[in-house]
């Protein structure tokens, strides 16, 4: 009976961490959010609004909300493009240094971005 059960999932693809689970879970629910208050709330708000968007970039717990925003779903999205990369057989060479080195990369420089000026 064991022996006759189907594998649903690929026996050579890793099971994603926790980490790239929450990345995804974080790219899902905030994004769209913040897309739309990028895209429609702040455009079609009024001075006022404007100024209190300002006023709010200068506490630190919007710049670490800003910071998972930014870097969360790149690390999310650099993963699944590993994965598509792998789905047809393709296999960069230092394929996770490349990959994991530049979502480091960015992450730093967003970090550097919204915490050091």
């Amino acid at each position: 009976m064991k022996n006759k059960q189907r594998q649903l999932t690929n026996p050579n693809q890793s099971d994603p961490s926790l980490f790239l689970k929450l990345c995804g879970f974080w790219a899902a629910i905030f994004a769209p959010a913040m897309i739309v208050i990028i895209a429609f709330i702040i455009p079609f708000g009024d001075v006022m609004t404007r100024s209190y968007i300002l006023k709010l970039m200068g506490m630190p717990a919007v710049k670490l909300f800003l910071f998972l925003m930014i870097s969360l779903p790149i690390w999310y999205g650099l993963y699944r493009v590993l994965a598509v990369l792998h789905y047809f057989n393709l296999y960069p060479h230092r394929e996770k240094l490349l990959t994991y080195g530049l979502a480091l990369a960015w992450t730093l420089h967003a970090g550097y971005i919204l915490f050091m000026s």
